[in-house]
């Protein structure tokens, strides 16, 4: 058996094709453009229309399949991270397997995780794979927050966009696993939560108190980042990126403060493309930052919080070229 680590190898994005723009927001909620542009960070959103989080998880498999059409037989694991599934049960990772035609011996299975989600599920993947002898992971990550955002709620609607990430996780993957760093604070389970609506009528939605996660956010992830810097033998100095959650640009923005890094441009800030696409966040913009400067060796840290509210870091060193990730 190999005893080469495993490694993220491939990363398949999708976005609905319908898109919401900053103006249209503005001019819905009364806002300055430039305050969604200059605050938030997006410039447009995506979302699903007459799309169910499963479709946009068949959907990006497809994207992985056409360029490794073997997984049909090899795959081992598969992983969906989502909070918005098609059905209470079953679980969508069985919807997947289905409608991809992937192996029936397939280990598969859902997680309830969001913004934290991409990183814990890389590591859930890892660790399977090696306890069982296994070659070949997939994690697809995917959300329709769309379908639980009051459309009156601005705090919601100017922020989150729907869109999936399918990972590749295999020990010819270039992209290699640092040691993680996890934590959860259930204190703040009602930070972030889809509830019922006010109104009786049976509906729930999503409800965000963003003062309560960003003060979570900018007394817990700065600290994490130096521990998992040192877990994993490294400075902060040493990093050539920092791959945040895409949670909102104030928030980046104040993280980078409370780092005092000396050079911000580091910080890799993709909202304007995206939005926030929740445990898609990481993974398109790991693969933004990898397209433009993955022809060189790489030290990438990268760290999901949010609902739970929970939280999950590790430092990615890549090898040789890694720009068609």
């Amino acid at each position: 058996m190999s005893t080469r680590p495993f490694g993220i190898e491939k990363i398949e994005t999708y976005l609905p094709p319908k898109t919401v723009t900053t103006e249209e927001l503005a001019s819905q909620f009364g806002f300055d453009p430039e305050f969604i542009s200059n605050k938030i960070g997006v410039k447009q959103l995506h979302q699903a229309e007459g799309e169910t989080t499963s479709d946009m998880a068949v959907r990006v498999m497809n994207k992985l399949l056409e360029v490794y059409p073997a997984l049909r037989t090899t795959l081992d694991v598969l992983v969906i991270c989502t909070q918005t599934p098609d059905f209470q049960l079953p679980q969508i990772s069985a919807l997947v397997q289905s409608r991809c035609n992937l192996p029936k011996q397939v280990a598969s299975f859902d997680m309830g995780l969001g913004c934290s989600g991409f990183v814990y599920g890389i590591n859930v993947i890892e660790s399977l794979l090696a306890r069982n002898g296994m070659s070949t992971g997939v994690l697809i990550t995917a959300d329709t927050y769309s379908s639980v955002i009051n459309p009156a709620d601005r705090n919601t609607k100017c922020l989150f966009s729907d869109g999936a990430a399918a990972t590749l996780i295999t020990r010819q993957g270039n992209i290699r696993l640092g040691e993680f760093r996890f934590g959860t604070d259930g204190d703040y389970f009602d930070a972030l939560i889809i509830r019922p609506h006010d109104d009786d009528s049976g509906k729930h939605e999503l409800f965000m108190d963003g003062r309560r996660i960003f003060e979570f956010v900018v007394s817990t992830i700065p600290s994490e980042v130096h521990s998992a810097c040192a877990a994993n033998k490294t400075s902060l100095e040493e990093l050539d990126f920092l791959v945040f959650h895409q949670a909102s640009k104030f928030v980046m923005d104040t993280i980078a403060k409370k780092l005092r890094l000396k050079n911000p441009e580091r910080m890799v800030n993709v909202l304007h493309r995206y939005g926030n696409t929740v445990s898609s966040s990481i993974p398109m913009a790991l693969k933004d930052t990898l397209t433009l400067h993955g022809n060189r060796d790489l030290k990438i840290l990268i760290s999901g919080f949010g609902v739970g509210l929970s939280w999950a870091t590790t430092v990615l060193t890549t090898e040789g070229d890694c720009s068609n990730v």
